[in-house]
């Protein structure tokens, strides 16, 4: 594939949180927030920290693992001539 003079296209997808303590508004790059744990508000005397990696990210995996399992069991059943 011929690269073009494009070395990297970069993401500029921005994340925004709303804190629900104090309502200050976050506004975060979505590559820097990829693989932080825990990301603290901006609001003035707020101690809120946002969980970024919650039951959400669990919860996502459990469904990514429910679909393997799924499809690995429809190609068994469509490979023994089930339709």
């Amino acid at each position: 594939m011929r690269n073009y003079g494009i070395s990297q296209i970069k993401s500029t997808a921005r994340i925004v949180m709303i804190c629900p303590d104090c309502g200050q508004e976050n506004s975060e790059f979505a590559e820097t927030l990829r693989g932080i744990r825990f990301y603290a508000c901006a609001g003035e005397g707020c101690a809120y920290s946002f969980d970024l990696a919650g039951p959400g990210k669990r919860a996502a995996h459990s469904l990514a693992e429910a679909c393997k399992k799924f499809y690995a069991a429809f190609y068994a059943m469509r490979g023994q001539g089930v339709r």
